[in-house]
């Protein structure tokens, strides 16, 4: 019997920074266990030979209508003998996607993490409404094109896969059918931990830091709210003899966010890492008394089970699918976006409380089983076995 093929789209891959970069490749090493041969189409450059299966790339560095151009050139090609589209998001890859489909027939399953046509438009400055209100209000004819080009690749794809129950409702104000979109949480198990890793005091000898250490790890947009974390510094400086605050990740607001921390006088204590190594990533996160993810748009946050898997006590909002990670009380805490008051009295009951900060940390663990990555293979396999 011959193997099934599926053809995965994405815009960004292994090594990249987000979610959906760290669990693809992980992703495709279980699909070719259970018998499918997988090719994958994305950009930028990377070593071929460390992967199992082929890969397609396209030069992040062409300009953007050649580069989508020769994606769906490539894609087509390899599409031909593909039993299954596998789309990553709804940009490039999603409208390649979809031109493909309706080129050659094809199933194709979506992957819904993200809002694309908000995101852009926050971005771009051209609104600073809510996501839930985005979908009802008309705006300039860059955005509604975009509205229109996503609701077009998630209404004509054959399936979605919404990472939580909120991006599923959220599909649903966008105009899909709820039969259409299933559910499947992200897990992180296939994430290995060094077998001992060092005591928090070792760590943060390793990184020179001393004193309390909270850690933001996000791209930086304006939706993560990192500059209202940089605002209350001086307060928690005044409150504590020594406290940094680390901020991993790359992003459009990174300018905007060193110059704060200048105009605060906070050099000494907020750093700021960039693009760093997944292993890093983990030590910084032993080194950390306390994570923090002030935002106020989440799908499904790889970086809080991140958090969880490694023991970091947890405060975040309640925004998106963040109540669907995190248990208010039990296994972190949800306090309101930009509300600094509520932060402040967040961050230092953990951090003057000990006790409540393992409390936390083993709920958390004990709460993480329920993101299953077993479960998430099997019914991402029973989702594609739907599209034949």
């Amino acid at each position: 019997m011959r193997k099934s093929r599926i053809l995965i789209l994405t815009g960004i891959f292994e090594g990249e920074i987000g979610g959906p970069g760290t669990q693809l490749d992980p992703l495709i090493r279980e699909l070719i266990k259970n018998g499918y041969r997988v090719k994958v189409l994305t950009f930028g450059q990377r070593d071929k030979s460390q992967y199992p299966y082929p890969i397609e790339s396209v030069s992040h560095y062409w300009p953007y209508f050649l580069k989508g151009f020769v994606f769906l050139i490539k894609g087509l090609f390899s599409a031909l003998r593909a039993d299954v589209l596998y789309n990553q998001d709804l940009y490039t890859a999603g409208l390649a996607s979809l031109i493909i489909k309706k080129i050659l027939g094809k199933p194709l399953v979506t992957r819904f993490v993200g809002e694309s046509a908000w995101e852009t438009a926050i971005s771009r400055g051209w609104t600073k409404d809510d996501i839930i209100s985005f979908q009802k209000k008309k705006y300039n004819w860059q955005i509604e094109l975009r509205k229109r080009i996503r609701k077009k690749i998630l209404t004509d794809s054959d399936k979605i896969i919404a990472v939580s129950y909120f991006l599923k409702d959220l599909a649903q104000k966008i105009g899909l059918p709820a039969e259409k979109i299933k559910v499947i949480y992200n897990s992180i198990d296939f994430l290995k931990e060094r077998p001992s890793l060092p005591s928090k005091e070792e760590l943060k000898q390793k990184f020179d830091l001393s004193g309390k250490v909270l850690l933001a790890n996000a791209r930086l947009t304006p939706w993560k709210g990192v500059d209202m974390l940089i605002k209350i510094m001086p307060r928690l400086v005044e409150g504590y003899s020594r406290i940094n605050l680390i901020v991993i990740g790359q992003g459009p607001e990174l300018s905007n966010l060193k110059r704060l921390t200048k105009e605060l006088n906070l050099e000494s204590n907020v750093f700021f890492v960039g693009k760093v190594s997944r292993q890093k990533v983990v030590d910084y996160l032993g080194a950390a008394d306390l994570f923090v993810l002030n935002t106020s748009y989440e799908g499904m946050s790889h970086c809080l089970l991140e958090a969880m898997k490694i023991g970091c006590p947890i405060v975040t909002t309640p925004a998106g699918g963040n109540p669907e990670t995190i248990k208010n009380g039990q296994t972190g805490l949800l306090v309101g976006y930009n509300n600094k008051e509520e932060w402040l009295e967040a961050i230092s009951s953990i951090l003057d409380n000990p006790d409540l900060a393992q409390r936390l940390v083993n709920q958390a663990k004990e709460d993480l089983k329920r993101f299953s990555w077993p479960k998430l293979v099997q019914e991402t396999i029973k989702v594609f076995k739907g599209c034949r």
